[in-house]
């Protein structure tokens, strides 16, 4: 057997990070679709994807307290994030961690600028 890989328990201990290579199979070979190692299934501009709904989310933060502080809280309670106003938000495809950005103002609704974007 070859040396261990990272865990996603791994992973999440350490904190999300983005990926800076490209991904492929754990035991390091390309699957075959006919065109060479390496190649896609599907080109991204396949007109098979271009329906599919996907979800990205756009997460602020997060607040870690005791139970009694939760069960304390009532309308109009504030609480703090643990993420600082100039920290860039983490945007989430999937569920996967896929880039970072900035909060913007969009007319009457938030938006996200996108600062960082993960390899492919």
């Amino acid at each position: 057997m070859d040396s261990p890989s990272t865990t996603a328990a791994d992973a999440r201990a350490s904190g999300p990070a983005l990926e800076t290579g490209k991904a492929g199979p754990a035991n390091g070979k390309g699957a075959s679709n006919g065109k060479g190692a390496g190649e896609p299934l599907l080109p991204s501009d396949s007109p098979l994807l271009k329906d599919l709904n996907v979800t990205l989310q756009a997460r602020l933060g997060e607040a870690i307290m005791p139970i009694a502080e939760l069960l304390a809280l009532r309308e109009g309670s504030v609480l703090s994030l643990e993420t600082r106003m100039n920290e860039p938000v983490e945007l989430y495809l999937n569920g996967a961690l896929v880039g970072r950005g900035e909060i913007v103002a969009v007319d009457d609704r938030f938006g996200v600028r996108i600062v960082e974007i993960a390899a492919a």
